[in-house]
């Protein structure tokens, strides 16, 4: 797989910090970008192995984005500066590692996805992609197993 280019892991690097617990996700504040959080879970799962409160899709994230099928969206964060808008979103499964990885290894390699880098070990799995028809729309995916729920982050960007 080729090498991520810097502006695309800046953007995942800033939205995946965001997503990380304990850290809230905000933007600077200036006339030319505006930020607006649109839904947020709580920090973590309990331990009994249940899901966070689901919180609404934000307006605007791309419909054809693969979404985990079992997945609940719990965290929901949307930023929009200099044309550019950027999510920053947490889904959780109860489903494993190894089938949310499977599925997510397939389906951002098909249509308008590709995957331009990937790794797992240490427990989970992330992947760089970018869009076909606008490589300038990335993101960065992560799937981590956590207290028997598994937590899909993801940071994307797209452009005008």
């Amino acid at each position: 797989m080729g090498r991520p280019s810097g502006a695309v892991l800046g953007l995942v690097t800033f939205l995946v910090l965001g997503l990380s617990p304990g850290c809230g996700a905000s933007a600077p504040s200036s006339p030319a970008s505006s930020s607006a959080r649109v839904a947020s879970g709580s920090p973590s799962p309990s331990d009994n192995g249940k899901l966070d409160p689901a919180v609404a899709m934000p307006k605007g994230f791309p419909a054809d984005f693969p979404v985990y099928p079992s997945a609940r969206l719990t965290k929901a964060n949307q930023v929009t500066a200099n044309g550019q808008t950027t999510w920053g979103m947490e889904w959780e499964s109860l489903d494993d590692l190894a089938a949310v990885q499977k599925f997510y290894m397939s389906k951002l390699n098909q249509g308008d996805w590709t995957i331009s880098y990937s790794s797992s070990g240490n427990g989970g799995y992330s992947a760089i992609f970018t869009r076909k028809s606008n490589p300038k729309d990335a993101g960065l995916l992560t799937v981590e197993p956590e207290s028997s729920v598994t937590h899909i982050r993801l940071g994307f960007g797209t452009s005008g």
